[in-house]
């Protein structure tokens, strides 16, 4: 099996265009935002109840959800920094070998 420099080197390329897409995911300050106002709203769990008593479960749940997708945002931004500084190290290992 022959080791295919140029291949690896386009992919790689390419795959550091991906792990830019995903650096640019950040910018969800508004879910963040809409989970501290829901945090804020259940402060008051009696009048939301008087609202509507499915509200201080459904606010909980939301907030709940909203947390993991900013987590995994934040951890799949963090992925993408990392990988990318490896594939750069790659490419420049690589870029030895003719």
């Amino acid at each position: 099996m022959a080791l295919e420099v140029k291949k690896i080197q386009s992919l790689s390329t390419q795959s550091i265009e991906d792990l830019k897409a995903i650096e640019k995911i950040g910018g969800l300050e508004h879910l963040a935002q809409l989970s501290d106002e829901l945090k804020k709203a259940m402060a008051d769990e009696e009048q939301l109840r008087a609202v509507s008593p499915m509200l201080p479960p459904y606010f909980a749940e939301l907030r709940k959800n909203l947390g993991f997708l900013l987590g995994t945002a934040k951890s799949l931004l963090t992925h993408g920094v990392n990988r990318t500084k490896e594939i750069e190290g790659l490419l420049d290992q690589l870029s030895h070998i003719k």
